[in-house]
């Protein structure tokens, strides 16, 4: 389908080459080979008057026109879906989908479980598609690549509908027959300890918020390992004089399977709170709709 002389599947192609700014990546998330992409890029050229990427360097970047045009051809893009898929009602024993979700393997441990039992009840062919979170994970929204984010509230992005689902506080998880075991922890046992820290990300490995709080009482914890889920923390506690930070939740769930200790921790901190969002231009998408509701019923079911 051409529109103002366009051909509208070159949007598409537009998209993801201004999001991947390579060729061969481009190409691969579109399946299509280098030739062809590259002869697409050529057309888009044409239309458009303006080169879209240019080679800098062993890098391709956006021209100021691409940089304009990327975010609303994204919108756009995201709209068209949800428009398709609002030309029926959603009806679950009978609907086809999978839905995708970027969230932390502790919301994947505390909630998820519930949400799938719960889905393959009522929508038997529908699936889910869990995503750990990236160095962008607010972004993820943004640009439509996820239907839903389930992360704390803090790192949400204000331009899109949200809703606070539960909240937990942190507690700190020592071997079973660690000197501390039994309680109660001093700050300064908190301090001398060596700390299993959970930090996400490839490249910048961002701190998580109770490193954020614990850094205000003007210290720096002890590291002696450092992971990037929050699931593989209990294993490095097991034999050794170390302590970790966890959530509540998902602690008191690993110390029923491990000989593992809970206490509280030596200081008071803000409750967290686990948000889901999604993209405002879905906001009416019945089957997002449905999912939505369901998450946030199971998600109640944890108070």
């Amino acid at each position: 389908m051409r529109f103002h002389g366009l051909d509208l599947n070159l949007l598409v192609v537009l998209d993801v080459l201004l999001a991947e700014q390579n060729i061969t990546r481009a190409g691969e998330r579109l399946h299509l080979s280098q030739p062809a992409t590259s002869a697409a890029l050529s057309r888009l050229r044409d239309y458009f008057e303006d080169e879209l990427l240019v080679q800098i360097g062993r890098k391709m970047v956006r021209t100021p026109m691409a940089e304009t045009l990327a975010q609303p051809i994204r919108d756009l893009l995201i709209q068209m879906r949800s428009t398709l898929e609002n030309r029926s009602q959603f009806q679950p024993e009978r609907a086809s989908r999978n839905f995708t979700l970027m969230a932390s393997d502790y919301v994947g441990m505390v909630l998820l479980p519930d949400v799938s039992r719960r889905l393959n009840a009522i929508a038997p062919q529908c699936s889910i598609e869990q995503y750990l979170p990236t160095d962008e994970a607010a972004l993820e929204i943004e640009r439509g690549h996820v239907d839903f984010l389930l992360l704390p509230d803090s790192n949400i992005l204000k331009e899109h509908p949200s809703t606070a689902l539960f909240s937990d506080e942190y507690v700190c998880v020592l071997c079973k027959d660690h000197p501390a075991a039994n309680g109660p922890l001093s700050m300064a046992d908190y301090k001398a300890l060596g700390h299993v820290l959970v930090r996400w990300g490839s490249e910048h490995r961002a701190p998580m918020a109770d490193e954020w709080f614990v850094r205000s009482f003007g210290f720096e914890r002890r590291v002696e390992v450092t992971t990037n889920t929050f699931n593989s923390v209990p294993p490095f506690l097991i034999g050794t004089q170390r302590i970790a930070t966890m959530h509540r939740r998902l602690a008191e769930r690993w110390a029923q399977y491990l000989p593992l200790s809970v206490v509280p921790a030596p200081w008071t901190a803000p409750p967290l709170t686990i948000a889901m969002q999604w993209n405002k231009y879905q906001q009416h998408d019945p089957g997002l709709a449905w999912l939505r509701n369901l998450i946030i019923e199971t998600a109640a079911r944890l108070a």
